[in-house]
């Protein structure tokens, strides 16, 4: 796996604001005083805006609730992850990211149930209530992958065709060189939670090196980092090449690690791996 150097890193934290490091030591301040309390407060900083306040006991117990779900989801035990994310009870939660990634965990597990318009349901749902969230924003990609599957009846089969692919080792790495890749931002939630995982992309490049038709080949948990994974290949640009580059399907790996859980209140997927031969 390519990993990002600890001078890269250091240069991401240069050029963030002042107030985000002055947000972190205010955090590295409040741990030493408030003890676990305080690493929850880091670890659900970015929607529960812990940096300035304390949460109160509901929004504890709300986090409490998303990580027991999101590890249920990670197991693949849904029965457990749809009891926890009924909507009827997230109607008594905080109006913010928790609560509606909760609802956009609901939609997974009914879309993995084979109950695609009860999960469309809810994804139209939090388009609606919150559409500038992280949530609306996977819950638009669920939306349109359900509609390209309809419009498209072969689009699942070549799903599975690149899987096979994938698995017997026949699919190419990429032959032009990337200029630019930019790494999936890690989910919200499944970062509070230290959910981990990784998402395999199938995808052609155009003569201009823009990527073409990005599709998930295989993902672990299903459908957490899909998003995330589509939204950045879509913006890779690799150098300009032949026209029919666009029909040699290739394929990437991105990896999820939350290497700071608990202790780090922001951190990014790690850069996506090459192929295998490269």
């Amino acid at each position: 796996m390519v990993e990002q150097t600890d001078e890269h890193r250091m240069s991401e934290v240069r050029y963030s604001s002042v107030s985000r490091a002055t947000r972190w030591r205010s955090w590295m301040m409040r741990r030493r005083r408030l003890g676990p309390l305080a690493i929850l407060c880091g670890a659900t900083s970015l929607f529960l805006a812990c940096q300035t306040r304390v949460p109160p006991p509901s929004e504890i117990q709300s986090i409490q609730t998303a990580h027991d779900a999101y590890r249920a989801y990670e197991r693949g035990d849904c029965d457990t992850a749809l009891a926890l994310s009924d909507p009827r009870s997230l109607d008594l939660w905080p109006f913010n990211e928790v609560r509606h990634s909760m609802l956009l965990l609901h939609g997974f597990c009914l879309e993995l149930e084979g109950r695609k318009e009860d999960a469309k349901d809810i994804y139209r749902r939090i388009l609606v209530e919150i559409p500038d969230s992280w949530a609306a924003s996977d819950a638009r990609e669920r939306l349109h992958a359900l509609k390209q599957e309809e419009a498209d009846p072969d689009r699942a089969r070549r799903a599975e065709a690149a899987r096979k692919r994938r698995e017997s080792g026949a699919m190419e790495g990429p032959g032009r060189t990337p200029i630019e890749r930019v790494p999936a931002e890690y989910p919200p939630l499944a970062r509070a939670t230290g959910l981990e995982g990784y998402v395999v992309v199938e995808f052609g490049i155009s003569r201009s090196g823009d990527t073409v038709d990005p599709i998930i080949v295989e993902s672990s948990p299903p459908f957490i980092f899909d998003g995330a994974s589509l939204r950045a290949v879509r913006r890779w640009l690799y150098t300009r090449g032949p026209a029919e580059d666009a029909d040699r399907r290739q394929w990437i790996r991105i990896v999820f690690k939350n290497k700071g859980y608990p202790d780090s209140p922001a951190r990014e997927s790690s850069p996506p791996e090459a192929p295998a031969d490269s």
